[in-house]
Parts: C-alpha cells; sequence; structure tokens
C-alpha cells in the first residue's frame, strides 16, 4: 500500500468518502445507526469473530462502558498515562477508582 501522511485535524480524502457522504446524505441519516453503521458492526463481527460488536461515538463513551463492564469499584486501582485528556481518568474515578499522582510528575 502506498504511504499516506495524514495531518492533524485535516480530512484526509483516499477513496469514496464523498460517495459515502452523498448516500448517507440522500438516505437521510447521518446521524448513528443508520446503514453505515451496521456494516461496520457486521465487518468488525465477521473479521474479529465475535458474537457482537458496537460502536461508540468516541473514546470517552468507549472508556466509560468498559469501566462500566469491568465493573469499577470504590478502592479499585487504574493505571492511565500521565499525558491524557481528563475523560480518560473521569470514566474510572466517577465510579470511585482510585487515582495517584505519577512519581515521575514533580509537585
Amino acid at each position: 500500500m502506498p504511504e499516506i501522511n495524514v495531518d492533524f485535524n485535516r480530512p484526509v480524502i483516499v477513496g469514496n468518502e464523498f460517495e459515502y457522504m452523498r448516500q448517507a446524505v440522500e438516505n437521510g441519516h447521518i446521524s448513528g445507526d443508520g446503514p453505515f453503521t451496521k456494516k461496520c458492526h457486521t465487518f468488525f463481527e465477521k473479521e474479529l469473530g465475535v458474537q457482537k460488536a458496537l460502536l461508540t461515538t468516541s473514546c470517552t463513551h468507549a472508556l466509560e462502558m468498559s469501566a462500566i463492564l469491568l465493573d469499577i469499584q470504590p478502592g479499585d486501582e487504574v493505571i492511565i498515562p500521565d499525558f491524557t485528556f481528563v475523560s480518560t481518568v473521569n470514566a474510572f474515578v466517577l465510579r470511585g477508582a482510585n487515582q495517584r499522582r505519577s512519581p515521575w510528575i514533580r509537585k
């Protein structure tokens, strides 16, 4: 495959993106859980060999769902990177997980 440079916060068109956007607008369904979402579900279920795959609207939602599925309880410890978005921490702290300052960060 040819190398593709993906610039930060700039859309990259490499194929049929405009055609798919046109189809979504024509179908009147430009939000989630439409025909393209269902195609993604089917693709991931087949490729991963899983019974059910679900898309989330954001990584924040995926982390929150993970915290719920892991049954995070007060006192549980979750290790996350120091340099990350606050939503990464919130998904677990809101369910009572312990937070500790990294030993590499100076006061």
